[in-house]
């Protein structure tokens, strides 16, 4: 039971989303505070170091796991602005840590993953110019100790994205002159932007990261704009060098466009619990801001022709042996509800659908929702992953830990006795994930919310919970 997650990933305490204040985000008239509050953690970078995992999203914090299932949160000790899409490698006895630029492209080094990072300058070609612009950087260090740096944004084939060999006693200077390694490429269609990939023209490669496999450079990069569904990752391959040549891909490495865990781009390749890699990506939540979003990671396989990729699950898997035979009893089934406020109806709990929630009455003191699942079924576990319509930052009004209680019913609608009890809970997952104990069947679940001392009101945007089909287990 011990190895068991499931996506989106069971991260705590996460950061407050940088475009709370977007002025641009038509939302914002609809509210009465007049801005966005949201919660976000994207575009995950990793490193494996001493026997532990080093997580590092976006936006200037760090997780940090021991068995890649549980997570601590970890501040970032830096002395400068960290921007979105950060990398870090290890070379030469210190962590080198940059992402795209604040007001300018900074490298910076320490000798522990989480600092502190003191600024060593910044990125330089061989003729002295300044990388300006590093988006969405991503470090490589080679089996030979030779060092790259790679970055860039390509919307039409215009630009693209470059990389340019460093020098590992230097970091920050370029020992030669930046390669344009690939671009946007219209004919593949998981490129083009738009939600059904419309735009035959116009896309927005970018999120570049490099990992090495068996003697094969993986260059992965993601397409098509993060605020989408098809949101994608695809990989170029090459046995030759870093910067190439490369042999192109021939479709998406991971496409997620349906259900819980949908929009699976921008993220890096890092060695897993079985030491084969495993790929992090971002998942769209896309309730309130196109950055409001989360994380899930998957093993990374390979076909008979080398090319990698990656099935990305929304449901428990384990880390050794994959899949536990679970679906999804929930979804679509008939609900019950004490309370709603703005049309915000219990239903929406059960959608399989990130942007919609259920918001109980403000006056609803222990507001619950009860799915009917239609037949008795063996029961494993449930997600819930909640939702903050009071989030108020500058008002005071915090994340915080939610308490709330599972109990089940037979088909008589009588209490089967087994009770999940989180009613003292004090860890802030804003993504839960509850493995039941052993045994449970019922054809009704309910999830009762419960109101924290002062009052803080959470919704639920999602509740699945996971058992065998079939109603037993095999």
């Amino acid at each position: 039971m011990k190895d068991i997650f499931c996506n989106p990933m069971q991260l705590p305490d996460l950061g407050q989303g940088v475009f709370c204040r977007d002025e641009n985000n038509p939302i914002n008239k609809f509210l009465p505070r007049k801005r966005v509050e949201f919660r976000e953690v994207a575009d995950p970078e990793g490193i494996f170091y001493q026997g532990k995992w080093y997580l590092f999203p976006s936006v200037q914090q760090a997780y940090v796991s021991e068995d890649f299932i549980h997570w601590e949160f970890h501040p970032i000790e830096i002395d400068g602005p960290l921007g979105y899409a950060p990398c870090i490698v290890h070379c030469n006895g210190r962590f080198l840590l940059t992402a795209s630029p604040v007001d300018e492209s900074v490298i910076y080094a320490s000798s522990d993953p989480l600092g502190p990072y003191h600024r060593l300058g910044n990125p330089v070609c061989p003729d002295g110019t300044v990388v300006r612009y590093l988006t969405d950087p991503a470090w490589f260090l080679d089996d030979d100790g030779r060092l790259y740096l790679f970055w860039g944004v390509d919307t039409s084939g215009a630009d693209g994205i470059f990389g340019m060999e460093m020098d590992p006693e230097n970091p920050c200077r370029g020992i030669k002159e930046p390669v344009r390694v690939i671009g946007f490429c219209g004919e593949n269609y998981w490129e083009r932007y738009g939600e059904y990939n419309e735009h035959l023209h116009y896309g927005w490669t970018e999120g570049v990261s490099l990992y090495k496999h068996n003697g094969v450079y993986l260059l992965h990069y993601s397409a098509c704009g993060t605020n989408l569904r098809n949101y994608s990752l695809a990989c170029y391959r090459s046995s030759v060098s870093p910067l190439g040549p490369y042999l192109p891909p021939t479709r998406p490495m991971i496409r997620s466009p349906h259900g819980m865990v949908t929009g699976t781009g921008h993220g890096g390749m890092i060695k897993g619990p079985d030491g084969e890699p495993w790929q992090l990506y971002s998942c769209l939540i896309r309730r309130l801001h196109n950055c409001e979003r989360r994380i899930g990671a998957d093993r990374v396989e390979f076909d008979a022709n080398g090319e990698p990729y990656v099935n990305a699950t929304s449901v428990p898997q384990s880390i050794r042996s994959g899949s536990l035979g679970l679906t999804p009893v929930t979804v679509g089934k008939p609900v019950d509800f004490s309370s709603c406020r703005h049309e915000h109806f219990g239903s929406f709990a059960v959608d399989d659908c990130t942007p919609t929630w259920w918001d109980p009455a403000e006056d609803d003191m222990a507001p619950y929702i009860e799915v009917d699942l239609r037949e008795v079924f063996d029961l494993h576990s449930a997600r819930m992953i909640w939702t903050e319509p009071e989030l108020d930052y500058a008002a005071g009004k915090l994340p915080e830990p939610v308490r709330f209680e599972i109990t089940f019913y037979d088909a008589e609608h009588q209490c089967c006795g087994t009770k999940i009890d989180y009613s003292e809970n004090t860890v802030d997952h804003n993504v839960e994930f509850v493995i039941f104990p052993e045994g449970i069947r019922a054809q009704y679940v309910r999830l009762t919310v419960l109101r924290s001392k002062n009052l803080y009101h959470h919704g639920v945007t999602d509740f699945t919970v996971f058992g065998y089909p079939g109603g037993s287990k095999k």
